[in-house]
């Protein structure tokens, strides 16, 4: 077997967000952003569809 380095990428759409409504059934229908502390300057990291 080859020693050769190999690299997997693997996008989730909307990750965060599926794992927010996946926990909380009540976002399912309703926009969702994710981000950093409200109390200090972020951006969002992810939102659904539903945000978009």
């Amino acid at each position: 077997m080859s020693e050769e380095r190999k690299i997997i990428h693997c996008d989730c759409d909307c990750f965060y967000a599926s794992i927010e409504m996946r926990d909380n059934p009540e976002l399912t229908d309703k926009p969702i952003a994710v981000g950093g502390s409200p109390e200090r300057r972020g951006v969002v990291a992810t939102c659904n569809y539903a945000a978009r």
